[in-house]
């Protein structure tokens, strides 16, 4: 059996696809597994540590309204769109799985008109712009929030949870993982991420509010500041503080071991991107969500708004974010053993173990009609 996964190109789409791929394997033998992907290099990084077949396409959103833009985004999906003609007849997949984003589009369209059985997997509370052109072109839709389906009766969505990699679900100790990097091992802390793009504005509040609570010994700081935008946050850093040592502040430009940095954490404070739900709701982490303002149809407010209205995270919208109310509420919550408690086992009841043991069965018994 031969089984066609078009990623998504962001690491919010890669992680769980690869955890998807690698069940069904687990369930199933000779599956073969070809990844449709982009040229980012967060992508082939991570597929050239597995041994699936890999081919790239052309594909881009639709990013603004500028006409010119737009034009060279509809030129790439379509050149997209050919080349993913071209590898379907090459391997003849059994289905065609994509995994939500503007990176899936070519290949599942291509997909449907060659009659290959197809199948959408939506990570948001909310269908995305692709999913939404999409849904009327194949024969399954696989959603990881019940609130998705409130106001649909058709019988090919299928609510399955929350898709993670798979090492979530073997993590080490608190102690443990703050040895790892370098952290006190008997210190609360703090872990803030902007996604696996990183966030300036985030980077940005998070160096001011640590201002504030810098004097604040018992706690510490594990910050993600994303690739792009490490060099920038350290010399502001080091500008900040100058010739001053700071032990309780670690900031890295991206993290492979993600599971590592959840472990050591006490509380977590991130953007509202699928995938960083996800991970929040498997663990039962208690969290300070910042929203990214700019997400299409607000999906990372909506996406937030699920822990949100349980009580399992604190959501602050970026227009009204300042460095002494992140101070204040972070003091508040890192105090409050018992609180923290609660939200972290609040945001747990939304997880769905068995969902990529779901999503992988209803897969095969998609591709096996």
């Amino acid at each position: 059996m031969k089984i066609m996964i078009s990623g998504g190109g962001t690491g919010g789409h890669i992680y769980p696809a690869i955890a998807l791929a690698k069940k069904i394997r687990n369930i199933k033998d000779n599956i073969k597994i070809v990844w449709i992907g982009t040229e980012r290099k967060l992508e082939r990084e991570l597929i050239a540590k597995t041994d699936f077949q890999f081919e790239i396409i052309k594909s881009r959103g639709f990013r603004n309204n500028n006409p010119f833009d737009r034009f060279y985004s509809l030129l790439l999906l379509s050149i997209g769109f050919f080349q993913s003609i071209f590898l379907i007849l090459k391997y003849k997949p059994d289905v065609i799985l994509g995994m939500g984003g503007y990176a899936c589009a070519p290949t599942v369209l291509a997909g449907s008109i060659l009659r290959k059985k197809t199948a959408l997997f939506e990570p948001n509370v909310i269908m995305g712009r692709a999913n939404r052109f999409l849904i009327k072109w194949v024969d399954m839709i696989f959603v990881s929030h019940k609130k998705t389906l409130e106001e649909i009766s058709d019988k090919k969505y299928n609510f399955v949870g929350n898709i993670v990699r798979e090492d979530l679900y073997n993590i080490p100790s608190k102690e443990w993982a703050r040895k790892y990097f370098g952290l006190d091992p008997d210190k609360e802390t703090i872990l803030i991420s902007g996604g696996s793009q990183g966030s300036l504005a985030i980077n940005r509040f998070m160096l001011d509010a640590f201002l504030y609570l810098n004097k604040i010994k018992v706690i510490q700081f594990l910050h993600i500041t994303g690739i792009k935008n490490y060099e920038g946050f350290k010399k502001r850093f080091l500008r900040t503080f100058k010739n001053e040592e700071v032990k309780n502040y670690k900031f890295l430009p991206y993290i492979h071991d993600m599971h590592f940095a959840y472990a050591a954490s006490d509380l977590v404070i991130c953007r509202a991107g699928a995938n960083t739900i996800s991970e929040i709701i498997c663990l039962g982490i208690p969290s300070i969500l910042i929203p990214f303002p700019y997400a299409i149809d607000d999906h990372q407010i909506i996406n937030a708004k699920i822990l949100r209205d349980i009580d399992a995270a604190i959501v602050i919208p970026e227009n009204e974010l300042n460095a002494t109310d992140l101070s204040d509420i972070i003091y508040t919550l890192i105090k409050d053993e018992k609180r923290l408690c609660e939200m972290g086992d609040l945001a747990k009841t939304l997880h769905q173990p068995k969902a990529v043991e779901k999503m992988s069965r209803g897969l095969i018994k998609l591709a096996e009609k």
